[in-house]
């Protein structure tokens, strides 16, 4: 009698992410003799040594240089794990917090701690900084993994940018103007000349950086304060979710973005959305994807 054989159970893939070892103790390294040397500038100073403006300056840098350093120092030992079950934080060695894949009921980007809190439905949280290696690949398997809340972000039509994409652009020209003020006082033509240009490509950015978008049946509207931007879906020649420099402004580094990829021109990016970048993939995706199917369809009618 020939026996039955079982087929095996595929086994449980875990991927572990974790900091940059070696980038986290060279950051660490250079953070403390930036933060010596700055230090050190300010008792070259013609001011007196113990002047109140200094003063102010020295305790900014130390206070700065501690809470960065520290910081780097208290991360060095997390790590995330994830598998098919859910995902696994590790804030220390001795300690753990978990969350199965359908305990998750949404997110929450938090672009100026940049990253990304996975919420059940208590409102217990479970943080994916935007620094661990390999975010991309973490970014898409958390994706992949809550197909229970794709529908609901499928039907989302406006979302919006993070306000502080925009406040570099406003101080940049803010402080410009002061430059070329300053200048004029001091008859100095070149730095004039430099501080109205730096305040007017300042300006022009703040004025087209987007601060909606919009899912329409036409295609997507990109809503700024100087004008609007309408890219059609036959336009659009895919829609990828990753990880990548974007954000603007004082959000600069490795976020999670929408890259709309056009058929002629440069890809548009798209992150620090208050909403979640994964919501705005999916509700683009699903919106160009069916107007490609509905053209198929008629092209076979």
């Amino acid at each position: 009698m020939n026996a039955v054989r079982v087929p095996e159970r595929p086994a449980c893939e875990v991927k572990t992410f974790r900091f940059p070892g070696v980038d986290g103790v060279a950051i660490l390294v250079i953070c403390a003799v930036g933060f010596l040397f700055a230090l050190a500038i300010t008792f070259l100073s013609r001011l007196p040594v113990l002047s109140a403006p200094l003063m102010v300056v020295r305790v900014i840098i130390v206070v700065l240089g501690c809470m960065l350093m520290w910081k780097i120092w208290r991360r060095r030992d997390q790590e995330v794990r994830t598998d098919d079950s859910g995902v696994t934080w590790h804030p220390r060695r001795d300690r753990r917090v978990t969350m199965s894949w359908s305990e998750v009921q949404g997110f929450r980007e938090r672009v100026l701690r940049r990253r990304l809190d996975l919420l059940d439905g208590s409102h217990r949280n479970l943080p994916l900084s935007y620094d661990l290696e390999d975010f991309g690949d973490l970014l898409k398997i958390v994706h992949r993994k809550t197909p229970q809340l794709r529908e609901r972000r499928m039907l989302m039509r406006t979302f919006r940018r993070h306000p502080s994409t925009q406040w570099v652009y406003l101080v940049s020209t803010l402080f410009f103007i002061a430059l070329a003020t300053a200048a004029v006082v001091q008859r100095e033509l070149l730095a004039v000349v430099v501080g109205l240009g730096a305040s007017i490509a300042s300006y022009v950015a703040y004025g087209r950086t987007v601060l909606t978008i919009e899912v329409v049946s036409a295609g997507l509207v990109l809503a700024a304060r100087f004008r609007n931007r309408h890219v059609a879906w036959s336009d659009i020649a895919g829609v990828e979710l990753l990880s990548a420099w974007g954000g603007g402004g004082a959000l600069k580094g490795a976020v999670p973005i929408v890259r709309i990829r056009l058929r002629a021109g440069k890809p548009i990016d798209l992150g620090a959305i208050v909403e979640g970048a994964i919501p705005l993939f999916d509700a683009v995706e699903a919106a160009w994807r069916r107007v490609g199917t509905t053209r198929a369809d008629q092209i076979i009618a």
